[in-house]
């Protein structure tokens, strides 16, 4: 127990990780993220110290100052244990600074590496504070402060090893409602930062930890985007809400650059400080997420819902662009939306009239695709009757929606609607392990999905980047009021 004791400071923060993850992701998520956390770093120090010198560049641990550590085959466990609740933090605050995809595991993974900038020359002077003097690079190869470069190299393989493995086990979604695990990765990586400042100025390498806190902020912009947001408070002229990523993506194409993220609660909301009139709002798939979402949005005056959707009749094919004039609610009452955006919208090139339905979960079957068509539906989508309330202190607004299809009755979905977890933006990675390990032949349902939504993706870019001047000129030179317009329920 002297190992626990000794180590409080590599051991404390992983337990304490273990604990925010199984809280907050339940058990059969913390468990593997953590033993495999721990095992690919176990290997990469391994194959450094007893192997062929990678990923780290050779070194060696001395066992003078291991004496009382756990270790095995040489490398000690609290040094193998501190690389998982470091990339859980970094991960953690990646996404809530807004980045999402790719562009949230290479910033994470060198904010590791940014991170190690101050630890590792900190480190290699061990035996001049408590840590001891526990490892040493073979001569003449320091590049910075004794530490080599191929380090900090293996830093960042390592750390993007390890951000793989949580986007594996972790859904992508907003982190910004989970206030406790934001909280606990802040304060352990402040902890780090600050540990190591006090630490370099005491020894004389100061340097290291300018250098470290500077990469740290750049990569904290880049998580955000580029520019400047608009204001909170500030109101939008026309808010695009989105159920998915690849649909805020298309979006944001169609409209050009400078799009910064700023997480709200459990969605995302994209602004440009350049053009303050239209945001772009990432809700998370389903009725619930947007209606979160919705009740939010207490200053949009109007509202266009854009994304895609499926079709119920043989009418529309992959593609299509619909534009709703009225939906069908999932309690079964028909309500109108704005007539005068879905006007403007129908004179979009390729633009047809549609009457949509939004239903609590995915409509795949056939059977009940038909008999939404025998209703009059025409396409359905799960978010766009979250939009047509007025909550308590919601300003009056219009709504529109802009729907490409992606699947039709010929082709639906199949096992890739399971893929999206409601309330997520994008397909979970261990959802796709599981549905191709019990369904392998899923292989080419995926890849028939994955062709039309790009197609439809295209579509909608271009119809995006038709309509929206469209309707940011009605709302310049219409009366307040008529932007105003309620959205009312009727009869079908």
């Amino acid at each position: 127990m002297i190992a626990l004791v000794e180590r409080w400071y590599a051991f404390g923060p992983w337990i304490l990780v273990i604990a925010v993850i199984w809280r907050q992701f339940g058990w059969r998520r913390a468990l593997p993220i953590e033993v495999g956390g721990w095992a690919i770093t176990f290997a990469a120090e391994w194959a450094s110290t007893a192997g062929p010198g990678v990923p780290f560049g050779p070194y060696s641990y001395r066992s003078s100052g291991l004496a009382h550590d756990w270790r095995v085959l040489g490398v000690p466990l609290f040094d193998s244990l501190s690389f998982t609740w470091l990339a859980f933090s970094t991960y953690l605050l990646a996404g809530r600074c807004g980045a999402r995809g790719a562009r949230r595991l290479l910033v994470a993974a060198l904010a590791m590496a940014a991170i190690d900038v101050v630890v590792d020359p900190v480190a290699l002077r061990g035996a001049h504070w408590w840590l001891g003097s526990i490892y040493s690079y073979p001569a003449h190869t320091g590049v910075w402060y004794g530490v080599s470069a191929l380090n900090y190299l293996g830093w960042f393989v390592v750390g993007l090893a390890l951000q793989l493995w949580l986007a594996f086990w972790l859904s992508d979604r907003p982190q910004a409602g989970r206030s406790v695990a934001t909280m606990v990765a802040a304060l352990l990586l402040a902890g780090v930062v600050v540990q190591s400042g006090v630490l370099s100025i005491t020894l004389g390498i100061e340097p290291s930890e300018i250098l470290s806190v500077a990469l740290l902020l750049v990569l904290a912009l880049v998580a955000r985007g580029t520019g400047a947001p608009a204001r909170l408070g500030q109101t939008p002229g026309l808010l695009i809400a989105c159920a998915l990523g690849s649909e805020s993506r298309a979006v944001r194409r169609a409209l050009g650059r400078g799009w910064v993220a700023q997480p709200q609660g459990h969605h995302l909301r994209w602004s440009r400080r350049r053009d303050p009139q239209v945001e772009v709002w990432e809700t998370g798939l389903g009725l619930a997420a947007a209606r979160a979402a919705a009740e939010g949005a207490t200053q949009a005056r109007a509202v266009l819902v854009a994304g895609f959707g499926g079709a119920c009749s043989l009418d529309w094919e992959v593609g299509s662009v619909a534009v709703g004039s009225r939906l069908l609610d999932a309690e079964g009452v028909w309500r109108d939306l704005d007539g005068s955006t879905h006007d403007r919208l129908t004179s979009v090139p390729a633009g047809r009239s549609a009457l949509l339905a939004s239903s609590r979960a995915a409509v795949d079957s056939p059977a009940e695709r038909t008999a939404l068509s025998r209703r009059g539906v025409d396409i359905v989508d799960m978010e766009t009757a979250a939009w047509l309330g007025t909550p308590a202190g919601t300003k009056q607004r219009r709504v529109g929606c802009l729907r490409v299809v992606t699947d039709t009755l010929q082709s639906p979905l199949g096992v890739a609607a399971t893929l999206v977890e409601p309330g997520a933006s994008a397909p979970s990675p261990l959802r796709l392990a599981r549905l191709l390990i019990l369904h392998p032949g899923a292989v080419a349902t995926i890849i028939r999905i994955g062709r039309s939504q790009r197609l439809a993706t295209a579509a909608l870019s271009r119809a995006v980047a038709l309509a929206v001047p469209l309707l940011l000129e009605a709302g310049q030179t219409e009366p307040a009021a008529a932007l105003g317009d309620v959205v009312g329920g009727t009869a079908p």
